[in-house]
């Protein structure tokens, strides 16, 4: 019954109970009097609407939840593809803000904000959900990536900023301490080095997301740059160009 009342606005479970009772009552009438009259009909179709009406919401956000999760793994194969990120927003907008409560669902659309860019509402549900389940890695990963997100804003925004950069440090070894096999964590980890300047760890990460992700985005990104040169070559290189 979890599940069942899980998005339901309160009006809609009252609803549910209520036509539960009528029916239920109805039916014990219509032992009692061993007849079937138009009052019995008349309850037990108004029992029967009142029952369905929130039953098929609750179905609808479960179609919705599993539409989402699909979406998410398609998008997971194909980033760039704007029709699936249509798609997301369309599921997302099926659940609206319903009081979902169930924390495997408060995962889901927590990673679903989180990949249209609804950061706010994404580090919301994902607390949520980690406030029930605090061992829920998904959720965790979520918060972290947001968290290294804004420090790297804030690193960007002050580059010579010493307490920024020991902030998105931090931050960094949060999410690498945090064992999910995700594109998504490797490659804010990436970013995060990036932004630090470690182009090596940089380079590191973003062969990590390429296993859990080969089609990510910042694959492409950083490989259109200038390629690393290894420490012993850049000296070679250097030595050369001053003997000429």
């Amino acid at each position: 019954m979890g599940n069942l009342f899980d998005g339901l606005f309160l009006y809609e479970i009252i609803l549910m109970l209520l036509g539960s009772i009528l029916f239920g009552v109805v039916i014990f009438l219509m032992v009692k009097n061993k007849e079937l009259n138009k009052n019995h009909l008349m309850g037990i179709s108004l029992a029967i609407v009142m029952i369905a009406f929130p039953s098929i919401k609750s179905f609808s956000i479960s179609d919705g939840i599993i539409n989402i999760e699909r979406d998410l793994e398609e998008l997971k194969k194909n980033p760039n593809d704007k029709a699936l990120e249509k798609n997301l927003e369309q599921d997302l907008g099926s659940i609206g803000d319903r009081p979902i409560s169930n924390v495997e669902r408060l995962t889901t659309l927590s990673e679903a904000n989180l990949e249209l860019g609804k950061k706010e509402k994404a580090s919301t549900l994902a607390k949520e959900a980690l406030a029930k389940a605090p061992k829920n890695l998904q959720a965790a990963e979520v918060i972290n990536v947001i968290e290294v997100d804004k420090k790297i804003e804030s690193l960007n925004s002050n580059p010579n900023d010493k307490k920024a950069k020991d902030e998105l440090k931090a931050e960094i070894k949060k999410l690498k301490e945090i064992p999910t096999n995700s594109g998504r964590r490797t490659s804010q980890i990436a970013k995060g080095y990036e932004a630090l300047g470690d182009k090596v760890m940089a380079k590191v990460y973003i062969d990590s997301t390429r296993m859990y992700q080969p089609k990510h985005p910042i694959i492409k990104k950083f490989e259109n740059k200038n390629p690393l040169i290894p420490a012993g070559d850049e000296v070679e290189k250097k030595e050369g160009a001053d003997g000429n």
